[in-house]
């Protein structure tokens, strides 16, 4: 089936199930690549394991956005 072809067929279709297939087409867009998730999981528990050993410090974003503004206004 062409995309013209497929494309007329699901206009046809009731709005719901165009806005479901729109949807599942647009979440394969968005997709992340294979292993992303993963590895931001695994980035995500490092940093916490780095917390809560005391190995870092967590900044207030109070403080972090004074301190962007001091050195912008520069």
């Amino acid at each position: 089936m062409k995309t013209k072809e497929l494309i007329a067929e699901i206009n046809d279709l009731p709005v719901e199930q165009r806005a479901e297939i729109a949807s599942k087409i647009l979440q394969g867009l968005n997709a992340p690549a294979p292993g992303v998730e993963k590895a931001w999981m695994d980035e995500v528990e490092y940093r916490a394991r780095q917390v809560d050993s005391g190995e870092v410090e967590l900044i207030p974003g109070e403080h972090v956005m004074q301190r962007l503004r001091s050195i912008t206004k520069k």
